[in-house]
């Protein structure tokens, strides 16, 4: 049993570079796996007076869609700054197959009602070459965050 349980709690989380340990689809809802994230001190469930990284969290995605998922394949830009949409190819991809070998980098709550929370996720889509960036947008009911410790507790 999960010692930890944060539901829809996105605000106050730190995004910094955080892997994708592993994937699995269930009955309709993503369980993605990450190595740690950093939560805010104001977290409800942070006993710190500080920002603390968990150890191993799962967030669950329930009643998940995708509405997009794929990666900008850059590898033929030749200059320093990228405008992505402009120099890069989108090039997509299922979602399973996109964050294989994923970090994400950032997130971002397009959409929050009473219904579904639209959201995208950015990062490194490794599988796909160093000159590729990832993007995957999800519709879903609901998130959880589930740990069982924070780092050095």
């Amino acid at each position: 049993m999960a010692k930890y349980i944060s539901e829809n709690c996105f605000e106050y989380l730190n995004w910094q570079s955080v892997y994708i340990e592993a994937v699995r689809v269930e009955n309709n809802n993503l369980f993605l796996t990450l190595e740690c994230l950093e939560i805010v001190k104001e977290h409800p469930l942070n006993p710190f007076d500080n920002e603390r990284d968990t150890n191993e969290v799962v967030l669950v995605f329930y009643d998940f869609e995708v509405l997009e998922s794929g990666y900008y394949d850059c590898s033929h830009v030749k200059k320093q700054t990228i405008d992505l949409d402009k120099d890069c190819t989108f090039v997509e991809i299922p979602l399973l197959q996109l964050i294989n070998d994923f970090t994400i980098v950032t997130e971002d709550i397009k959409v929050k009602n009473e219904s579904f929370i639209e959201q995208t996720f950015e990062g490194f889509a490794w599988n796909f070459g160093e000159d590729s960036w990832g993007y995957l947008r999800l519709r879903y009911k609901r998130m959880e965050m589930i740990w069982d410790s924070f780092y050095n507790e």
